[in-house]
């Protein structure tokens, strides 16, 4: 049976949560479409003796790849190598699918051609109460369309990995390998997007967001320790921006641009600020060098991260380039 969804699933230490994840992607009649690919990142509980069990159950379905521990991109760098569906989404271990929605997604993707695929997602706290629902443009759902057409209906497009399915060729053909360690899920998202041609947006909500589990990356303490990672992580989306192709259309390269700089602004931001990193040891020399890379590799992006904030009046990355003062010290932000 041709595989119509790849679902790349990385495990690291989730024996609390995977039992969960696991049995909402394999309970589904459809299951024989769907290739589920869990990668144990060197775990040391019980995550992979839980996906075997699921590996002896699904044989047809659910493969496990056991490896040394490399962090959450190489998990993510080894199932998409190993997808032989037609598409490809992921799934972290501590979240799950809604089975009945999946289940109608499948059939969804045999119908449709595009490389990038935007579907609802929920977010959801440990004690299981609803804290978002994050939608589309309602009178686009169902629609194909290029990307191009997208952004100028929609202005742009909000994007996160939960929401993301691509076409696995999109992926293998353009060799997209992702930074493997913390926020790889940024470089996920945004390392495609130069290739994405078309676009559909799905009315099917199938991703369950688990917020507030201890760990997670995306707070600020989760910046401090990780904000080399965060910063690896924008010179490779820089060099990719530094290097669009001439084909691409004004439209879409001007929305990459604007993410672009959007990301090189907050992490001048979180290295700049006392309340973030600003105060992590060495903080002042790795900012100076991000600073050098982007003016040595992407003058045009330099230029922009200087001009004048609105907030301001005045450019507080300018200010600190000229004078070496840190309005963000100063104001204690």
């Amino acid at each position: 049976m041709e595989k119509i969804l790849t679902i790349g699933i990385p495990v690291y230490n989730m024996e609390r949560y995977l039992d969960r994840c696991l049995s909402s992607v394999t309970g589904i009649p459809n299951l024989d479409k769907v290739e589920i690919i869990v990668v144990n990142d060197g775990s040391t509980d019980r995550s992979l003796e839980i996906a075997r069990t699921y590996e002896q159950r699904f044989p047809e379905s659910v493969r496990v790849i056991d490896k040394p521990n490399g962090g959450w991109g190489s998990g993510i760098n080894r199932t998409i190598k190993e997808a032989t569906g037609k598409y490809y989404k992921s799934l972290d271990s501590d979240d799950w699918f809604d089975s009945q929605n999946l289940e109608k997604y499948i059939r969804e993707l045999e119908s449709i051609e595009a490389d990038l695929i935007l579907s609802p997602f929920i977010e959801i706290d440990e004690d299981g109460k609803l804290l978002a629902e994050r939608t589309f443009n309602s009178s686009l759902s169902g629609m194909e369309m290029n990307l191009e057409e997208y952004i100028r209906k929609n202005g742009g497009f909000s994007k996160t990995i939960h929401a993301v399915t691509y076409r696995t060729s999109l992926l293998r053909d353009n060799n997209i390998v992702i930074w493997d360690k913390f926020y790889g899920d940024i470089d996920y998202i945004n390392s495609p997007l130069p290739y994405v041609k078309r676009i559909y947006l799905s009315e099917l909500s199938i991703y369950r967001y688990l917020i507030g589990r201890e760990g997670q990356s995306i707070s600020i303490i989760g910046y401090r320790k990780h904000i080399d990672d965060y910063v690896n992580v924008c010179r490779k989306l820089i060099l990719i921006n530094a290097a669009l192709s001439d084909s691409t259309s004004p439209l879409v390269r001007n929305y990459l641009d604007d993410d672009t700089l959007n990301m090189t602004l907050f992490a001048y931001k979180l290295m700049l600020s006392p309340k973030k990193c600003g105060n992590e040891d060495g903080i002042k020399e790795r900012l100076k060098e991000f600073d050098r890379f982007i003016r040595e590799n992407h003058p045009t992006l330099y230029r922009k991260s200087g001009k004048k904030n609105a907030k301001y009046g005045f450019s507080p990355i300018r200010l600190w380039r000229i004078s070496g003062i840190n309005l963000y010290k100063l104001l204690g932000v």
